[in-house]
């Protein structure tokens, strides 16, 4: 018998160390790194003249270059002049034209929802009509979850695409014939892309919400405590030898057909609350506060899971799902927001971001369907792995929220 405790305690242990690593890396969670680039065609002439606004989180530039001086984990104007010269270097190096004159220069600060941008202003003139081709590779080597997103108005055309430092080519811009995207060797291979229409701006963005689900730890988390007591097994088998002795259940054995109504219905449940938020917030037509969203978001972790433990009889998963998914889309909708796309591809941004949320969605679900079959028809799944894991999504999340408020 008391080999038996042990044995399960070494395993409860092990649960709590691999999903810390998986969820304790940050406290900012789902609002990755991210750079913003406005783009505005001056004059449609032989020599057309574009203007390029990029803005860049002063945390993200502090990975590459010491702009905190003192290492004191606070960033004050007199550290980032000491640093302009280098930055300004470095931005010239990492976003360059290789067919136009590209000089960037400093235009102030701006704050977003995750902190203090620097913002830097270029006016690009192109000879002869030459296409405006633009190199990203900022923080390439420091962090492959970067993006770029750029916005703008070229040639009379709405322009909304993604970049990423890891891809190949440039991303270019036709006065003659609007604007033109495409991973490219280089300008002359570029130059005869097919224009971006609702199709590109809903292809990108479905990408830039795959992407943004699967980098939100705590959207992870969230779902994982949403998941967490259904015994997901693809085999169905008999009820666990501890079914009844006081452990979270859901009244059904694993791989039983209740089970998986019931993960449908929590996961619908979901995705209809975050996405009542997201198209609401991004439409104008609500509005919410990162500063009390993003402790909330954390606090939906830790309640999810607390109930986990002890759950109440008369609260139904799915309606705690549907709101905190209500809060949880607020979240997401930061990043189209401040993305700034022009009002003709809004409506196609917003279905391929949200359908990107979702197939991420999808892809968390199905890895931990996968990953937890070794373990979902144990006896000892609801005391180690249930309800360890439930106590250090808990600890994990009164962590992030802690570091939210202060």
């Amino acid at each position: 018998m008391m080999r038996t405790i042990q044995t399960r305690l070494r395993r409860a242990r092990l649960a709590c160390i691999v999903i810390l690593l998986l969820f304790a890396g940050t406290s900012w969670a789902h609002k990755g790194s991210d750079a913003y680039l406005d783009v505005q065609q001056l004059d449609v002439a032989a020599a057309p003249i574009f203007r390029m606004t990029l803005s860049v989180a002063i945390k993200d530039l502090d990975l590459v270059l010491p702009i905190d001086g003192n290492a004191d984990g606070k960033v004050t104007w007199a550290e980032v002049k000491t640093a302009m010269p280098q930055v300004l270097q470095l931005i010239n190096q990492a976003a360059n034209s290789p067919t136009c004159r590209m000089d960037w220069k400093t235009d102030g600060v701006e704050r977003r929802s995750d902190g203090a941008y620097l913002r830097f202003l270029a006016e690009v003139h192109c000879q002869n009509g030459q296409a405006l081709a633009l190199k990203y590779t900022l923080f390439g080597a420091q962090d492959a979850t970067h993006r770029l997103l750029v916005a703008g108005r070229v040639g009379g055309q709405d322009l909304l695409t993604t970049a990423s430092p890891q891809q190949v080519g440039s991303i270019l811009l036709s006065p003659a014939s609007g604007v033109r995207t495409m991973i490219a060797a280089d300008a002359a291979e570029a130059a005869h892309a097919p224009p971006p229409n609702w199709w590109s701006a809903l292809r990108d963005y479905f990408g830039l919400g795959v992407h943004h689900l699967l980098e939100g730890y705590d959207h992870l988390a969230f779902l994982l405590a949403l998941v967490l007591p259904l015994q997901l097994s693809l085999w169905r088998t008999k009820s666990p030898q501890n079914a009844g002795s006081g452990q979270v259940s859901h009244g059904a054995r694993p791989g039983g057909r209740a089970v998986w109504l019931a993960l449908l219905r929590t996961i619908t449940a979901f995705t209809i609350g975050h996405s009542i938020t997201l198209i609401l917030a991004t439409l104008g037509l609500t509005q919410a506060s990162p500063v009390w969203v993003e402790p909330v978001i954390a606090l939906s972790i830790a309640v999810t899971a607390f109930l986990n433990l002890r759950p109440l009889p008369w609260l139904r998963v799915e309606v705690l799902a549907l709101l905190f998914g209500m809060v949880h889309g607020f979240g997401f909708a930061g990043l189209l927001l401040e993305a700034a796309a022009p009002t003709g591809l809004l409506p196609w941004a917003l279905a391929g971001f949200n359908l990107g949320v979702e197939g991420g969605q999808l892809i968390a679900v199905s890895g931990w369907v996968l990953l937890s079959q070794p373990l979902v028809t144990r006896p000892w799944y609801q005391a180690v792995v249930v309800r360890g894991g439930s106590v250090l999504l808990i600890g994990v999340a009164t962590w992030w929220f802690w570091q939210r408020v202060s």
